[in-house]
């Protein structure tokens, strides 16, 4: 006796049309759509200096104002970005004060090409 053989029956997703796929319109952000915090205005500023991987304040103080112990200066100069001394990362851009707390001047030339210009907070 030949064997039945019943109709092949197509599966529900190869038998239904495909759904439409809606595309969300591509939108450009304008620069008043940024928020400040995001994009901060940078005003030229001679005393910045950009962290660099393995950068710690006390290097960086012992260079500018030739000890290392002066390291506070930069510190309370940047508490806004600083949550622990300890832990700065590559990339930070930080304020040095021309003089440090105890009036020593700041050798800024000593930090060479890390010099930059400094962010500033909108008012």
């Amino acid at each position: 006796a030949p064997a039945e053989q019943k109709p092949a029956t197509p599966s529900p997703a190869a038998g239904a049309p495909a759904a439409p796929v809606a595309e969300a319109p591509a939108v450009a952000a304008t620069s008043a759509e940024i928020p400040e915090a995001a994009a901060p205005k940078l005003e030229h500023a001679d005393s910045a200096v950009i962290i660099r991987r393995h950068d710690t304040l006390w290097q960086i103080s012992r260079r500018v104002y030739g000890q290392g112990m002066r390291y506070s200066t930069i510190y309370l100069a940047n508490q806004d970005q600083i949550r622990n001394p300890d832990r700065i990362w590559p990339g930070q851009v930080f304020k040095v004060p021309e003089k440090s707390q105890e009036g020593e001047a700041a050798n800024l030339k000593a930090m060479g090409d890390q010099m930059t210009t400094a962010p500033t907070k909108a008012d």
